[in-house]
């Protein structure tokens, strides 16, 4: 039973962000074209002062959770969830955000022979809070109306209180880390929009038994694995903005 989850692929934030941050390089403008700025008739310039101090967004998008030895933590889910942006000053920003993952995970009895452990199913929806320190890759102008940036900071992960299941398991609430980037449109206006990948660093803890010989001589975890340490998970979102004051 272990094997078939340890064979399982899973989604690798850290190489979409490598991948994000080559087309954010290749995107940025070069040193040479950002002196020739005052050589553009305004009409004609790719650049465009953003003036959007604050802006408020929704989003939706998609969480891919990493491969889990005992299959029983959230699994891969939609999300919804809410954006404040404050422009500091210069390429400096800040934003938060509250989003929810609308998942599953699978629910694993101990007291029963390996063949009928698994008890299907159950909701096991998650919330996270995180804040970010970030940097625009054009400064506080747009380029072509595009301004891809990048951030990083520290995040709080929460089943909002499930209860331990029949086989001892939880999430429960824990701390974790943010980091990614993305591309924010800014057309004039005051709507804007932005697509954004993000990874999620948090640790995961099984219970004791699952180290426990079964009634039937089986582990659900081999006695040298590790009952505890850190994922990485990816978070694949687009959302629509409006700018409170403009």
């Amino acid at each position: 039973m272990i094997s078939r989850f340890q064979t399982r692929r899973a989604f690798s934030p850290v190489a979409g962000l490598f991948v994000l941050a080559g087309l954010l390089a290749s995107l940025a403008p070069r040193p040479a074209a950002a002196q020739d700025i005052t050589g553009y008739k305004p009409e004609n310039s790719p650049y465009r002062d953003v003036e959007s101090p604050n802006e408020l967004s929704i989003f939706t998008g998609y969480l891919f959770t990493s491969k889990d030895l005992a299959g029983v933590q959230p699994q891969n889910a939609p999300v919804l969830g809410l954006r404040e942006l404050v422009h500091l000053s210069g390429p400096a920003i800040f934003y938060a955000r509250v989003t929810h993952a609308f998942s599953q995970r699978t629910v694993l009895n101990l007291m029963v022979p390996a063949a009928f452990r698994d008890q299907g199913t159950q909701t096991a929806g998650l919330t996270m809070l995180d804040v970010n320190l970030g940097l625009n890759f054009t400064g506080d102008r747009s380029w072509h109306n595009l301004m891809p940036y990048f951030g990083l900071g520290p995040a709080l992960v929460s089943d909002l209180g499930a209860t331990r299941d029949v086989g001892g398991y939880h999430f429960g609430t824990t701390f974790a880390a943010t980091y990614g980037g993305g591309f924010r449109w800014v057309p004039p206006g005051r709507f804007s929009a932005h697509l954004d990948m993000n990874g999620y660093l948090w640790p995961y803890h099984y219970p004791t038994t699952y180290h426990t010989l079964t009634i039937d001589g089986t582990r659900v975890i081999a006695a040298n694995s590790h009952l505890s340490g850190w994922r990485s998970n990816g978070l694949l979102t687009f959302g629509i903005s409006y700018s409170l004051f403009h």
